[in-house]
């Protein structure tokens, strides 16, 4: 608790569900002709052109029936949220995605993007989404489920200050060398400890 007692300084950590700071985002290719790029979304590199995802264009020759994503709002696979598979789009240029993925925009006078995308990326979360799963034969995450998650909301320049540590041991694993696999693997373990550690807010804080 060092570290977020640090960044709080003492200010009020707030409550909420998931699902009362998102809101479902419905919007079809054909009702707008003049969108051309089409996204795909990676559990590790987040939402990316498609052509550019595992080297092959994963997309239907008609993209009428694609939903159609712009700047800033999320997109996920609900087959791979267990694995990660959310991002919101950084490009300023909209886009389309495959109509089995589900788009949603924030309350950004709640919460940041980056802030949400590593709660719900955190192992805390993940867990919870696997518990939430329906019952079948393929993992399968509804997006009613959102609100029987509770995310800690602690003001938005603490928000920030969380996501610019979290960003910057990102960085540095991403940027040692790969002939340095052991300080890889040393970065990676102190990004899961610190990313653990200044997400897990216990029920109570300042509530």
């Amino acid at each position: 608790m060092k570290y977020l007692e640090r960044l709080l300084e003492g200010s009020r950590v707030e409550y909420d569900s998931i699902g009362n700071l998102i809101f479902r985002i419905r919007e079809k290719g054909k009702h707008e002709n003049n969108i051309k790029n089409v996204y795909s979304v990676s559990n590790i590199q987040g939402i990316i052109k498609a052509e550019d995802f595992r080297d092959r264009t994963f997309y239907s020759s008609d993209t009428s029936n694609y939903n159609i994503i712009r700047p800033g709002l999320f997109a996920y696979n609900p087959a791979r949220l267990n694995v990660g598979s959310i991002g919101y789009l950084k490009s300023d240029t909209a886009g389309l995605v495959s109509p089995m993925y589900v788009i949603f925009k924030i309350n950004e006078n709640k919460i940041i993007k980056e802030y949400l995308l590593l709660f719900i990326k955190s192992t805390y979360c993940i867990n919870k989404i696997n518990s939430l799963t329906e019952i079948g034969a393929r993992f399968r995450f509804d997006f009613k489920r959102w609100k029987l998650i509770n995310i800690p909301i602690p003001p938005l320049k603490v928000q920030r200050e969380i996501a610019r540590i979290l960003d910057k041991f990102d960085t540095l694993t991403t940027s040692i060398s790969e002939g340095l696999s052991r300080e890889i693997e040393l970065r990676k373990k102190q990004y899961a400890y610190y990313r653990e550690q200044l997400l897990d807010f216990p029920e109570g804080t300042n509530k």
